[in-house]
């Protein structure tokens, strides 16, 4: 009986040091690639998650500076000439709008003695379309010395924006409230009359005409945007009391996005 127990006790110890076999080996080599890939997918999907979010954030944060930047400028645009006070925009676009600002006296002080108020300064703010399919570009700024010829500062605020729906980016409105249309062919290029309101040539120390940048460089350039005499709109620019702006910010990606707007007033100052 012993010796069948030895035997049995044998058996026992020969199987239990037999190893693994090689269906078990595959079996686990299998499991384990295939939780590592799990794990490495899940850790790569979590750091483009993260980074998406960042991107994102820092573009809808671009995006809201660029809007309180532009509002605060339409807020306090004046007159080139404030004694014929005929020319405070100078071309308005769904996607430009060209204008005169009191950026200099924003936070000028009070004082016993009169001191002139600084020259107006010249300003171009616009969607630069570099994706003509989509329309998605850039939100950039352009403002000019006092020559209004030459430029100050070329900025480019917002990365990845387009105009939101059928709205344009810059929407005037008359004093009462009204929308002025901007598909009325108020602007020519060249020989082509162009949809927008333009502002008759000739003004006086008025500078760059048209401030255009192309897609390749942040260069700044005359247009060829000019006011159609057949359809002159001086006084439809004259009676503009408030803008629109309207564009939606996109993520990198193009999957998500958010969209912003403001209403600038800018009904001081108008000739009784």
């Amino acid at each position: 009986m012993l010796s069948r127990q030895w035997r049995a006790t044998r058996a026992r110890l020969a199987a239990d040091d037999r190893g693994v076999t090689l269906a078990e080996l595959m079996v686990s080599m299998i499991l384990t690639t295939i939780l590592g890939t799990m794990a490495v997918l899940f850790f790569v999907g979590a750091s483009h998650a993260g980074y998406k979010t960042v991107l994102t954030n820092q573009n809808s944060g671009d995006a809201r500076l660029t809007l309180d930047s532009w509002t605060s400028m339409l807020r306090v645009a004046g007159w080139l000439d404030p004694s014929l006070k005929a020319d405070r925009f100078e071309e308005i676009t769904s996607t430009k709008i060209v204008f005169y600002a009191n950026l200099n006296n924003r936070s000028t002080a009070v004082s016993g003695s009169f001191t002139a108020p600084a020259a107006t300064t010249k300003i171009a703010l616009m969607l630069r379309v570099s994706t003509p399919a989509t329309g998605v570009g850039q939100l950039v700024e352009v403002i000019f010395n006092s020559d209004n010829t030459t430029v100050k500062s070329v900025r480019q605020l917002g990365f990845n924006a387009k105009a939101t729906g059928t709205l344009p980016v810059f929407q005037p409105y008359s004093r009462s409230g009204s929308a002025v249309d901007l598909t009325q062919l108020g602007c020519l290029s060249g020989a082509t009359a162009k949809a927008g309101l333009c502002l008759q040539t000739g003004q006086a120390g008025s500078g760059m005409l048209d401030p255009t940048i192309g897609t390749g460089s942040l260069a700044v350039s005359s247009g060829s945007y000019r006011g159609n005499p057949a359809l002159k709109v001086d006084k439809v620019l004259n009676q503009i009391g408030s803008i629109g702006i309207a564009f939606t910010a996109l993520d990198p990606s193009n999957t998500s996005s958010m969209a912003f707007s403001s209403l600038a007033s800018v009904s001081s100052g108008y000739p009784s």
